[in-house]
């Protein structure tokens, strides 16, 4: 019986001691018995019962608290005797039969056997003084009914403890089968999975990690990293995919990053990883399960997904970023036919032209920054306020030869750690949307707040036709448009970004009314 089992047992039996105590205080009370002697029992018998209490209650030394459980039940027995000598013989009987049902164990139930012959003696010895005939022979015939109620108990453990046995291995050749198919299902999986301990041994590790690393011919059980280090130089290529592992014990919580192991001229790999630290009662460490997913083909797809509707946004402002240029374009070629004429240059012009080509390079140069193939290039600290600027001068023309008013609060300037490519490419999508949706005389607002929670909000509401309610909750899916010729792929990317910077998108709209969205960005992410 396990430590738990028995403690349970100690429960249960110090709960009826107490039951058992409380009857024969109410007993001796009733017979009116010496108050003297009502007073000695009662603190003694809150003295052994309290004194049980706090060992089973506070769990100290379950195993002898057993003991001590059945010497109570003894105390308990001796004054129920006392009481009436006529039950002495059967309840000594029964109280290692109860001892018996209760913890399922020969050596409380032969304490408990001696302990009724040593009770059962001193009464038959005492009899005059409890007034109390037997026939000759009764103490002999009550040894005898002990020995074999004994011996029925012991025989009864035995064959609880061969089918507990016989349980046991069946149990055991059961867990066996379970481990061994768990262990072909988890060989099968095209993922990376190992097992640590506390202390970062090695525990267990799949087919597909034992391949990865370069394992298969390397005893790696209860060896940790530098033992492996040693024997296998290849698994050193690897050391970044544990380089975290204290993170997610201090955390104490499933952890998940993305990992590039790659090697250059060897092999190519992007892993997604999920940690999971798992504790002992006490709360101390026990084992670190890894489970890592090559998402190298997702990656490659996402990236040209981006690239694609980069590509798609860049075709429809190729018209207005080719009527603003031509604009500036026509001033210089004005300017300089009437220097020509003139056969001299006034240094005005000159500076006109200047401040045009000015123009017409910030324009060409957020075009091309829109254009490049997504580099992933590191975050960094941006001012938010420039950003947005930036998208408005793209859109300029477009919203001037629609009738499109664009308002804007950028009065403050916020700083937020960001990829500003990406960024940009998520307030590109949200104003081509706005336009696309007012089509034609409308007005577009956009805000920059502060928001205490340590952010910067920006906000975009357009007059629009607005999205109806079904429509809205399937925004963001992929393939699904309130454009008749959209692809839907526009916010399910920006979605992805501002995930990726662990921020937010709400949108709320109205039918003819319009639509407000909000993108929240933390200042560090």
């Amino acid at each position: 019986m396990n430590i738990q089992k028995i403690h349970s047992k100690n429960v249960v039996l110090t709960r009826i001691l107490w039951g058992c105590f409380i009857l024969c205080m109410f007993v001796q009370i009733l017979k009116q018995k010496d108050p003297i002697f009502i007073s000695i029992l009662f603190g003694t018998g809150i003295l052994v019962c309290g004194t049980i209490s706090i060992f089973v209650f506070k769990k100290l030394f379950i195993k002898q608290t057993m003991y001590l459980c059945v010497f109570g039940m003894s105390f308990v027995t001796y004054v129920l005797i006392d009481n009436e000598p006529v039950i002495s013989n059967f309840y000594l009987i029964f109280l290692v039969i109860f001892i018996l049902t209760i913890y399922h164990d020969y050596r409380p139930v032969i304490l408990m056997s001696i302990l009724s012959i040593f009770i059962g003696a001193y009464f038959y010895q005492f009899e005059e003084r409890l007034n109390y005939s037997h026939h000759k022979g009764d103490f002999f015939y009550f040894l005898f009914t002990l020995s074999v109620t004994f011996l029925v108990a012991f025989l009864q453990i035995r064959y609880s403890k061969a089918v507990e046995r016989d349980d046991n291995a069946k149990k055991e050749e059961v867990r066996k089968d379970n481990e061994q198919q768990i262990l072909a299902l988890i060989n099968s999986m095209p993922d990376l999975i190992y097992i640590q301990d506390g202390t970062g041994r090695f525990i267990e590790m799949n087919q597909y990690a034992k391949a990865l690393f370069k394992l298969e011919n390397i005893d790696y059980r209860n060896k940790n990293l530098d033992e492996l280090f040693s024997k296998n130089e290849w698994f050193r290529n690897f050391q970044n995919c544990f380089s975290n592992d204290e993170i997610s014990w201090e955390k104490g919580t499933p952890n998940r990053s993305e990992l590039d192991l790659s090697r250059e001229n060897q092999f190519s790999a992007i892993f997604d990883i999920i940690k999971v630290p798992t504790f002992f009662s006490d709360g101390s460490r026990k084992n670190l399960l890894v489970i890592g997913r090559d998402i190298t083909e997702q990656k490659k797809a996402y990236d040209l997904l981006l690239r694609s509707e980069k590509l798609s946004v860049v075709g429809e402002l190729a018209a207005g970023v080719a009527h603003e240029i031509r604009n500036p374009l026509t001033s210089i070629k004005g300017f300089l036919q009437l220097a020509n004429q003139n056969g001299e240059f006034d240094r005005q012009y000159v500076q006109i032209m200047l401040m045009e080509i000015s123009r017409m390079e910030s324009i060409v140069s957020e075009y091309l920054s829109l254009a490049k193939p997504n580099q992933n290039s590191p975050t960094s600290l941006q001012n938010m306020d420039t950003l947005v600027r930036n998208v408005i001068t793209l859109f300029e023309s477009q919203t001037n030869l629609r009738n499109i008013t664009i308002h804007s609060e950028l009065d403050h300037s916020y700083q937020i750690m960001c990829n500003p490519n990406e960024i940009k490419q998520v307030l590109i999508n949200l104003f081509q949307n706005a336009i696309e949706a007012i089509g034609s005389n409308g007005d577009i607002f956009i805000y920059l707040r502060y928001v205490p929670e340590g952010g910067v909000e920006i906000i975009f509401i357009d007059n629009g036709c607005g999205i109806e309610k079904e429509r809205l909750k399937k925004i963001g899916e992929p393939f699904f448009s309130t454009k008749e010729k959209g692809t839907g792929l526009g916010l399910l990317t920006s979605n992805r970004i501002i995930d990726k910077h662990h921020g937010t998108i709400e949108i709320d709209s109205e039918v003819n009314k319009g639509t407000e969205v909000r993108v929240f960005l933390p200042t560090s992410s």
